[in-house]
């Protein structure tokens, strides 16, 4: 089913796969402290990612839509969409992180998804895909004097967390007229997430590390499924559009008639809801002495129970003239209104959260005078993306709403090769595909002294394409 490029293609993608898999995390972050952690608009495509996270109502035959389960479906009597798709990517990040007393640089990288899907049939496509929900990293410490302490001693207080939760999700997605599709996604959430917090009495301020670090660690594992039930609409409208051509002879004429040009009009929504999540913490006390090793550590609490994890609700719209351009806007409504856990002091959750994404792309067109040409080089064409997002997040600092924003720059490069075969087949395949997206943004409460965070980050993955299966007839 495959070629030796695109065999080569994915050994390159496992390579990179193991190589992130040991560096996993996006840089420090204090603010992943609170909540679950960062990353939940995080679950689409580099695609989605360069049109500035938008996307949830976008159909197409070389991309995969995991924002939206009803957009992997074809349209009844519309399109018929046979290609496997294998896409991988990653997030490489760049953070500085400061207020009017400090300022410091971090960076990480981590794999962004992995998915698999196919066309069971003309109107279902199902596929499978491993991705991040939420990354948490965090590693920051500061220092205060000690209340009504005589000797005017000060401390040390540092918080130290990991981890994060992933989605092993099931998607499907069916046509069920020529205007409506619907799907659904069944996800396995798994993954672990451990907080530290530590206090040190620094009595010598020459010697910071002469005392002991005394803290508590709280590791808590997540398992459980979720669900994501989706819809899509599309309408083709249509525009006039005069052409010219060329007679047996070669002289141009203007045509006396004019031929539809479609222009697609889709709106999308989709609602993940968590049910019956599995939580076991367990609490531990421990003391460290200056040469870093834990002399006590003592379990305190190990509870099980239900965890609440918020329901998200996502409506996007676009409008798309294929092969030439694309414009997409999405919302996201969080409800955070039942979660209160990792919150720490003169810091909560808000009750929601609301989320705006728009973006485009654009295709840039070529003049071709043979056919066979043109089929050729449509194949080869770069598609070029930019988008904007603006996101209220739920975490309040001191009374003060967290709020993340960012632009964004992105293209799709096919890269590989043609042989004659493939050249002169009716059918020609889809190179394979880098795409690329590169994100600038910052996360701030707008307030005096307050942490903010500027992150630019590089998202790159890879998509290779084949056909499901040829039908062969024997003459």
């Amino acid at each position: 089913m495959f070629t030796e490029f695109k065999r080569l293609v994915l050994i390159i993608i496992l390579f990179f796969v193991v190589s992130f898999s040991y560096a996993q995390g996006l840089g420090n972050s204090p603010y992943s402290r609170i909540g679950l952690g960062d990353g939940m608009n995080y679950q689409g495509t580099i695609r989605n990612m360069g049109m500035g996270y938008a996307g949830s109502s976008l159909m197409s035959r070389e991309y995969m839509n995991l924002l939206n389960p009803a957009g992997l479906a074809n349209f009844r009597y519309r399109r018929n969409d046979s290609l496997v798709k294998i896409d991988v990517g990653f997030t490489i990040q760049f953070k500085t992180l400061k207020n009017d007393q400090i300022r410091s640089t971090t960076n990480g990288a981590n794999i962004n998804h992995i998915a698999f899907t196919f066309p069971v049939s003309k109107l279902y496509t199902t596929g499978i895909v491993l991705a991040p929900l939420t990354i948490v990293q965090n590693n920051y410490n500061y220092q205060a004097p000690v209340a009504d302490d005589p000797n005017g001693y000060s401390a040390k207080y540092k918080y130290i967390g990991d981890g994060g939760i992933y989605q092993f999700r099931w998607m499907n997605g069916v046509g069920l007229t020529k205007n409506l599709s619907i799907g659904m996604t069944a996800a396995f959430n798994f993954g672990n997430i451990t907080q530290e917090a530590t206090s040190q009495l620094i009595s010598d301020p020459s010697r910071p590390d002469l005392e002991n670090e005394v803290g508590s660690k709280r590791k808590t594992v997540y398992s459980g499924l979720s669900f994501k039930p989706g819809v899509m609409y599309e309408k083709q409208l249509y525009r006039k559009q005069p052409f010219t051509y060329k007679d047996p002879y070669g002289a141009e004429h203007d045509s006396t008639r004019s031929v539809p040009t479609p222009i697609f009009f889709r709106a999308g929504a989709s609602a993940e809801f968590f049910s019956n999540i599995k939580a076991t913490e367990t609490r531990n006390l421990f003391v460290r002495n200056p040469k870093n090793q834990v002399t006590i550590d003592s379990l305190l609490t190990e509870t099980t129970g239900k965890a609440y994890l918020p329901m998200t609700l996502r409506l996007g719209t676009s409008f798309e003239k294929p092969g030439h351009w694309t414009v997409a806007a999405d919302m996201m409504y969080t409800d955070w209104s039942n979660y209160s856990k990792n919150v720490f002091k003169n810091d909560s959750l808000n009750p929601s959260s609301i989320g705006l994404y728009l973006g485009g792309e654009f295709i840039p067109q070529f003049d071709a005078t043979k056919e066979h040409k043109k089929m050729y080089r449509a194949h080869r064409v770069r598609t070029y993306r930019a988008g904007f997002m603006y996101t209220a997040t739920p975490i309040a600092i001191d009374g003060h709403r967290l709020y993340d924003y960012s632009f964004s720059i992105g293209a799709s490069i096919p890269v590989g090769v043609r042989n004659k075969t493939d050249q002169s087949r009716m059918f020609v395949p889809l190179l394979p595909k880098v795409n690329v997206a590169l994100v600038a943004g910052q996360r701030s409460t707008f307030a005096s002294n307050q942490l903010t965070e500027t992150y630019y980050r590089i998202q790159l993955s890879m998509v290779i394409y084949d056909n499901w299966f040829f039908k062969r007839r024997i003459q």
